[in-house]
């Protein structure tokens, strides 16, 4: 994963090196192989490269073509490399090896502005044709590659981070309440908005250009709620599955050296492990696993996964180490993370991921393979699979549901239909579906009542900022019929304008700073697209969720995994982390009193009412931990605002 930025002057006045420098330093932690740099007239361009891919060695960034008069800047994983060389008609007959760089530059000479949607892949680049002087620049349909963007009268300011930037003093860097009031609530969505006012985030499957005509962006490519694939067989959906996410695997594991995979108990990481090792693939002896857990003489009343890791790890010998994170250090984010984000950092795993990361580098991995997003893609898991059968009439579904119910838990069918029935005589079920999308309700909940929610926002903030008539106008997506196709409607909110995915880019943000490339496949954009386009009943059906990638899972996993219902949680470990130092926290609560900034953002009187009742439930070893994410939240956004009034940051406000 690479990084880029860059700089277009809109007046005409020339880019100075310098500029381009100052850029590329402030990256510098981002880039450990190589760096590149390109000025020419009023455009500069900086690169700072992690190589991941074989390719990649070969790759001088920015890449010119000198006798088309284009350079490009990309952070890129092409993975429809030989499809593109097919249409290109870019043959090798010397044997020299075409990069992936180069085959943007010749897609977009053949298809102009029209070629990000011919990319498969994650990436991220920007591109200036000196012919026509258009600089066009694209992000990946899942928004894998980070772009960030500052637009004004005099000059466009492009970069992987927000810190490239800020290099420009004359960028305002005032915060952007609206989006921190987001992020504290757990509302973080797929738009352009980021933690600062004057900065912009390229959204994902978004191209953007700036030529003589001005600026526009718009989307290259979009999930489509009407499409449906159908099958004569119902295995035949299997096979087609494993077959796309087979080839989304194997494009996942083209690189240069040690190869890492996310393990867990569940079905997406050990999925996505056991199709890389499938065929020798990828060969045991050059890759390495990582799984999160507990010590072993730990006698915390929630388990974790080893039971299921070690069964897939008798049948898979692969390098293996387990990761033993401390919870009370959840808050202690490293330095090289802090001082490297793009605004505050709502994960709260940093426990768990940062000693992961470090095994990795110390392992040789460059590249670490993991299961984010097979929830979202692999299975419905958030509307209610009744009424939806209801709504497009599916009745052999519902007498499917009625009598799997009936045999699960003992009761009689007439029994088991009334337990259907009964929860669809409340008039707030039927509205739900027709409001576009049934999230978009539970959102505006959600931020009607921050207090009976836990959320530590300033009602005061809330309504200044006008949080709920946002979340009502704004988030809602535009979905015309979504009631006819409920499921397939809210797996595409999930995944198109949620943080559910772009949540990741902070992951991705402090893994470079390990020189470590995190990959998904779930992610790939033809197993989004299989998985929206299958008929609803391969994901739930006969009271069976995840059908699909259940059934792929009997197929390559031991069935301890493949037949489990229920999946191991870290929550309530950290709750216990948060408990054993409650009053080094509650120190902290009371220093923040004293600084406006967080008293502004932050509710501090509800933030120590969640820290009671998170430490009360550890105490009791109850599974109590609804205000343990808005707790943590708060802490987070908390400490970011302490550290931009200490300076720390060297870029943000109060500087």
């Amino acid at each position: 994963m690479s990084s880029i930025c860059g700089l277009l002057w809109r007046d005409g006045r020339p880019v100075e090196a310098a500029q381009i420098g100052r850029m590329i330093e402030s990256l510098a932690h981002w880039g450990p192989d190589a760096t590149g740099a390109w000025c020419d007239g009023r455009v500069g361009f900086g690169h700072l490269a992690l190589w991941s891919t074989p390719e990649a060695r070969l790759e001088r960034n920015p890449w010119r073509l000198d006798r088309a008069s284009v350079v490009l800047t990309a952070d890129a994983r092409i993975d429809n490399r030989d499809d593109l060389m097919r249409d290109l008609g870019l043959g090798n007959p010397g044997g020299e090896v075409i990069t992936d760089a180069e085959l943007i530059v010749h897609a977009y000479l053949k298809w102009e502005t029209g070629c990000a949607e011919r990319l498969l892949g994650d990436f991220a680049f920007a591109l200036w044709d000196a012919r026509v002087r258009r600089l066009f620049c694209a992000r990946d349909p899942m928004g894998m590659r980070p772009f960030f963007y500052f637009l004004d009268d005099r000059r466009f300011l492009f970069g992987s981070q927000v810190r490239a930037i800020f290099t420009d003093p004359e960028v305002p860097q005032d915060l952007n309440p609206l989006n921190l009031a987001m992020g504290l609530a757990g509302l973080q969505t797929f738009d352009d908005q980021t933690a600062f006012q004057a900065v912009r985030s390229l959204e994902p499957a978004t191209a953007l250009c700036l030529d003589e005509r001005g600026f526009r962006s718009w989307k290259y490519w979009r999930l489509e709620l009407t499409r449906e694939i159908r099958f004569a067989r119902d295995d035949d959906y299997v096979d087609a599955f494993e077959e796309i996410l087979q080839r989304a695997v194997d494009a996942r594991l083209r690189t240069g050296g040690r190869v890492g995979f996310m393990l867990s108990g569940g079905l997406d990481a050990s999925t996505s492990l056991a199709l890389a090792l499938r065929g020798g693939r990828a060969p045991l002896e050059h890759c390495s696993a990582f799984s999160w857990a507990l010590r072993e003489d730990d006698d915390w009343w929630v388990p974790d996964e080893r039971p299921f890791i070690e069964a897939f790890l008798r049948e898979n010998p692969i390098d293996h180490h387990y990761v033993i994170s401390d919870p009370a250090r959840v808050f202690d984010v490293p330095d090289e993370v802090r001082r490297h984000g793009n605004g505050p950092e709502w994960r709260i795993d940093y426990c768990q991921m940062v000693p992961t990361l470090a095994e990795a580098r110390r392992r040789g991995v460059r590249v670490i393979l993991n299961g984010t997003g097979g929830d979202e893609t692999a299975s419905y898991a958030a509307y209610d699979h009744v009424l939806a059968c209801l709504l497009r009439g599916d009745w052999p579904a519902l007498r499917a549901e009625m009598t799997a119910r009936a045999e699960t838990s003992g009761r009689s069918p007439g029994r088991a239909l009334a337990g259907l029935i009964r929860p669809l005589l409340q008039p707030k079920r039927w509205r739900t579906p027709f409001n576009f999308q049934w999230t978009c309700r539970r959102l505006c909940e959600r931020v009607a009542d921050l207090s009976e929610r836990g959320i530590p926002l300033p009602q005061q903030l809330a309504d200044s900022i006008g949080l709920v008539d946002h979340v009502r106008n704004v988030v809602r997506p535009r979905l015309p019929g979504a009631w006819r196709a409920p499921l397939r409607a809210d797996q595409i909110y999930i995944l198109t304008q949620t943080h559910v995915i772009s949540d990741q880019v902070n992951a991705w943000n402090y893994a470079a700073s390990y020189g470590i490339e995190f990959r998904s496949p779930f992610l790939d954009r033809r197993v989004v697209e299989y998985a929206i386009a299958v008929p609803p009943r391969q994901h739930s059906y006969a009271n069976c969720r995840r059908r699909l990638l259940r059934r792929l899972a009997l197929r390559r996993l031991p069935a301890k995994i493949s037949q489990r219902l229920d999946k191991s949680v870290t929550l309530p470990d950290l709750a216990r982390g948060l408990a054993e130092n409650e009053a080094a926290l509650r120190e902290r609560m009371a220093r923040w009193r004293t600084a406006a900034s967080i008293r502004r953002f932050v509710d501090l009187d509800r933030l120590e009412s969640n820290l009671q009742r998170v430490v009360k439930a550890a105490k009791e070893r109850s599974p109590e931990w609804t205000p343990g994410l808005p707790l943590c939240r708060g802490i987070l956004l908390a400490i970011y605002l302490e550290d931009a009034e200490g300076r720390s940051f060297g870029f943000l406000p109060g500087r």
